[in-house]
């Protein structure tokens, strides 16, 4: 399946970035995922109707494949809020497993040892958690380009890319 982004979808529909934002948060664009920290939303998608008008003009949206993860534990440590100063606390208040190792191998990088964290992450590029081999792909790729492997860090991307799709139906990326 191809996507676009919330900045395409709303030039096609002649609104702004930020509504068609809060059409995906209120699950008004069938199909519509976070990835990351942004939207992403099946081509072809026609703009949802306006309720406060009655327009009615629009096809009924209709539901898409979805990818079996909600990218929920994509790089844990990342995407929790927690106070500052208390990374170290959070990341060991979690349970051991694969979202641990991942928020360990974060930790490390951020804390400044991309080696350190490439080393946490490796491990888990062979990880049957999907969520799990993106993030050690991704944290890999970064600790690579720090430590400037670049052929490491392409290698890794690549890996990040076939996890993709393989586990969620195929992405293409957007120029």
């Amino acid at each position: 399946m191809l996507y676009i982004t919330a900045e395409e979808a709303a030039r096609r529909w002649g609104v702004t970035t930020r509504l068609v934002q809060r059409y995906c948060k209120q699950g008004r664009i069938a199909g519509a995922e976070k990835l990351g920290g942004s939207w992403r939303i099946p081509e072809g998608t026609v703009k949802p109707d306006d309720p406060r008008r009655g327009d009615r003009t629009s096809a009924p949206q209709v539901p898409s494949h979805r990818p079996t993860s909600s990218f929920q534990h994509l790089m844990p440590l990342m995407g929790t809020a927690y106070a500052p100063g208390t990374a170290k606390a959070f990341v060991a208040s979690l349970a051991e497993g694969s979202r641990a190792s991942v928020a360990q191998a974060e930790l490390a990088y951020f804390s400044g040892d991309a080696e350190r964290a490439r080393d946490l992450a490796a491990p888990l590029l062979r990880s049957d958690d999907a969520e799990a081999r993106l993030s050690a792909c991704l944290i890999c790729a970064f600790s690579n380009l720090t430590l400037g492997r670049i052929n490491d860090a392409r290698f890794a991307l690549d890996g990040a890319l076939g996890s993709l799709n393989s586990e969620w139906g195929g992405v293409r990326l957007l120029k």
